[in-house]
């Protein structure tokens, strides 16, 4: 019985745990089933029994503490309510709003203001405000209760509604009319703020009627600008008159237009408008060609120089237009065209419009003056038009007469050169020039470049032809003379043309001419015309760029003298035993007669014994009482215009002359004079003297030197007066006459004295 009884506890200590663990389990489905069902008390009931289950471990306590909190954590759920917005806050205009609600239960909303319009819509409360019309901002509160168990509370605030302002354009047409808005001084803005509401628009404009009307600003009214327009009915009439002339004719001037005696202005230079600050000033043009006008009725007057006038009645309203065309007649002659030379089948035109070719017979054209020009391929009339006057009613005839003429295209080298035909300017190369029969001169300008001058002769076997000139830079030469105002040529001749670079221009003054290797001739002249300077100048250098010149004198030499420095000899030894030699000339108060032959107030030379040591030996008979005397000087004397002297040559270098020379003087016999009185008894040379040569001579102001050389020839004899008192001695006893002939080479130094304009002696320049 022991024994069995051990057994038994054996087996009843063996299944206790087992038994345990059956029962944790059991209540943990049972718990889970509560869970699923959302039963969370018994769920929980059941958990915390289960827990205290005989037996029971740690993992398992640990699991049904993990549903526990879940099943807490569900039943929290369950009773919760949340919004996601607290404050809701209106403008005045009013608005709607939504709100996120979060709840365990069912939920409804339990109070709301009355300016509120509230509704559900599964999760989400919506809110609406209208327009605050209070005048005051405004609170209110709205509850949400989820059952008794929770409630939330919604602040809602708005605030009153602001005054709508407006932005109103007023418009009008025409525009710059004065607007008044509910009486308030009137304004040419367009632009107007405007409070909501009913307002007053007064419009005024001279010359337009009052424009009364409202406007209403709403307040809904949109955020843009509000736009009014409104025209204007005008108080006056206008009329718009299209003058034009028959078909195939044209004006010559601008027609004109009377309203009732009132000229109105077709073509004014300002075209007035109706939009300006201005009153309207009738019968003038405003804008759209529009002439204004009192209304009623008219007389509407147009004309035309060369056309029939047309009047018309017309009749305008207020604020109305009329449109008036007037189609004028002109006044015609007839005209005819006939070849005269070369123009048959040439094109005619008339005032520009081709009107046929020649021959043209009986044309009808518009009487007066008109414009012809005529065109043919190879030919051309002698002026580019005609003016040609048809009368009224009647024929014009005229006779065309056309030429051949040559076109000649220019290039140049620089391009774009100054191209003038016959002193014409044609423009700028390359130029197609137009020549008639003739010889014509062109001329081709650069600066910088030295102009080209040519003469054509058209050939007219060819219509085109194409000449390419070069032009070759030119540069400054100044050109000065030590006197002013004389006239400057600069040429240069090749063969038997010569070609002038500058003519015309007075000193000092600069030319423009190309650099040259040859020499330059050049001329300076006199107001008279007569050659002050003529010579080479040269121009190798642009650097070396000025000619000083020393022009030829306009004066008379005063005096000069000459000393002979090869003389010659008057020897007298084989009657008189005494021989002389010339020492010296002299001469004074000289007179140019021409170019190169001068003459002289007082001219004379001295022969000067050669041997002083030699005496007189008269030839007999002689008073054996005379008391004669050794004669030391010969004098030979000439005067005006029985002396002459002959010059032809020109300028070496600079100062420096070269010249034939031809020199003249009868010595007059002084012998009469011995019968005056003793004193008038002197010896001297009679003759002609005569020299041939050559001459070189400064040029330079009053005082000049030269040399002359030659051959010097005297035919006449010496008068050798025997000095002593003789009693009724006669001229014929009182001088011994020898006949003298004598030929020799000479050459003298010398000199010559003038005024300031004093260059030099007076030559007939040839270089």
């Amino acid at each position: 019985m022991k024994k069995l009884v051990m057994i038994l506890l054996a087996v009843v200590l063996t299944a206790a745990p087992a038994f345990a663990q059956k029962s944790f389990t059991m209540r943990y489905n049972e718990a889970v089933e509560y869970y699923t069902s959302k039963k969370y008390d018994k769920a929980i009931t059941v958990l915390e029994a289960a827990k205290k289950s005989p037996g029971v471990t740690k993992a398992q306590i640990t699991q049904a503490n993990k549903l526990l909190n879940q099943c807490r954590s569900a039943k929290q759920k369950l009773a919760d309510l949340n919004l996601s917005k607290e404050v809701l806050n209106f403008e005045g205009d009013g608005q709607t709003d939504s709100i996120y609600v979060t709840a365990g239960k069912k939920w409804d909303v339990t109070d709301a203001p009355d300016w509120l319009e509230v509704w559900a819509e599964s999760d989400v409360l919506y809110v609406k405000a209208g327009s605050n019309e209070s005048g005051d901002a405004r609170k209110g509160t709205i509850e949400v209760s989820m059952g008794k168990e929770r409630t939330a509370y919604v602040l809602v605030t708005q605030e009153k509604r602001l005054e709508t302002v407006g932005s109103v354009a007023i418009r009008t047409i025409p525009d710059r009319a004065f607007i008044y808005v509910d009486r308030e001084a009137g304004m040419l803005s367009e632009r107007f703020e405007l409070r909501e509401g009913k307002h007053t628009i007064r419009i005024e404009k001279n010359g337009y009627e009052r424009k009364d009307t409202t406007v209403v600003i709403g307040r809904n009214v949109d955020k843009g600008e509000i736009e009014y327009v409104f025209r204007l009915t005008p108080t006056f009439s206008t009329i718009s008159v299209d003058i034009r002339p028959e078909e195939g004719y044209t004006f010559d001037s601008y027609p004109t237009l009377d309203v009732s005696g009132n000229a109105v202005n077709l073509h004014p230079s300002v075209i007035k408008s109706f939009n300006v600050d201005k009153d309207i000033n009738y019968y003038e043009m405003y804008d759209g060609n529009r002439i204004t006008l009192h209304p009623g009725q008219y007389v509407l007057k147009v004309e035309a120089e060369g056309f029939i006038p047309q009047t018309r009645d017309i009749s305008v309203a207020k604020g109305a237009h009329g449109d008036f065309e007037f189609v004028l007649t002109p006044v015609t002659g007839t005209l005819s065209l006939s070849d005269e030379e070369y123009a048959e089948g040439a094109v005619a035109f008339l005032d520009d419009v081709k009107v046929g070719t020649v021959p043209v017979d009986g044309l009808k054209v518009k009487s007066g003056n008109h414009v012809l020009r005529f065109e043919k391929e190879g030919f051309m009339t002698s002026e580019p038009e005609y003016v040609i006057t048809v009368p009224e009613n009647k024929e014009a005839v005229f006779k065309v007469t056309m030429q051949r003429y040559s076109a000649y295209n220019v290039v140049t080298d620089p391009a774009y050169c100054k191209i003038y035909l016959d002193g014409k300017y044609q423009g700028a190369a390359p130029v197609r020039l137009i020549l008639n029969e003739g010889e014509h001169g062109i001329r081709i300008e650069k600066n910088g470049y030295y102009p080209v001058e040519k003469w054509i002769i058209p050939d007219f076997a060819t219509v085109e032809h194409t000449d390419s000139i070069t032009l070759v830079q030119s540069y400054p030469l100044l050109i000065t003379a030590d006197k002013d105002s004389l006239g400057i040529t600069i040429y240069k001749d090749s063969g038997n043309s010569k070609v002038v670079y500058a003519e015309g221009v007075k000193t000092p003054a600069t030319v423009n001419i190309p650099v040259s290797d040859t020499p330059y001739k050049l001329e300076l002249t006199r107001n008279n015309r007569k050659r002050a300077w003529k010579g080479n100048i040269h121009f190798k250098d642009p650097d070396k760029s000025h000619v000083n010149l020393l022009s030829w004198g306009t004066s008379s030499t005063i005096l000069g003298a000459d000393w002979y420095a090869v003389a010659p000899k008057a020897d007298f030894s084989s009657s008189l035993n005494k021989g002389y030699y010339r020492l010296a000339e002299g001469k004074f108060g000289g007179i140019d007669i021409f170019p190169g032959l001068t003459t002289y107030a007082f001219k004379a030379s001295a022969f000067m014994q050669s041997d002083p040591s030699q005496q007189l030996v008269y030839p007999e008979p002689a008073p054996a009482e005379a008391d004669y005397k050794n004669v030391t000087w010969l004098p030979a004397l000439s005067t005006f215009f029985i002396n002459e002297e002959f010059r032809l040559g020109g300028a070496l270098l600079h100062h420096l002359d070269a010249n034939l020379l031809v020199t003249y003087a009868w010595n007059p016999g002084l012998r009469f004079m011995s019968s005056l009185e003793q004193m008038f008894c002197f010896s001297h040379m009679e003759g002609h003297d005569v020299f041939i040569g050559g001459e070189i001579n400064s040029r330079i102001k009053v005082i000049n030197a030269h040399v002359k050389a030659g051959m010097q020839g005297y035919w006449g004899k010496a008068n050798i007066c025997r000095p002593g008192e003789i009693k009724n001695e006669t001229p014929d006893t009182r001088f011994v006459s020898v006949p003298y002939k004598n030929v020799q080479f000479v050459v003298t130094l010398g000199f010559t004295l003038g005024v300031g304009e004093t260059r030099g002696q007076n030559i007939l320049r040839i270089f």
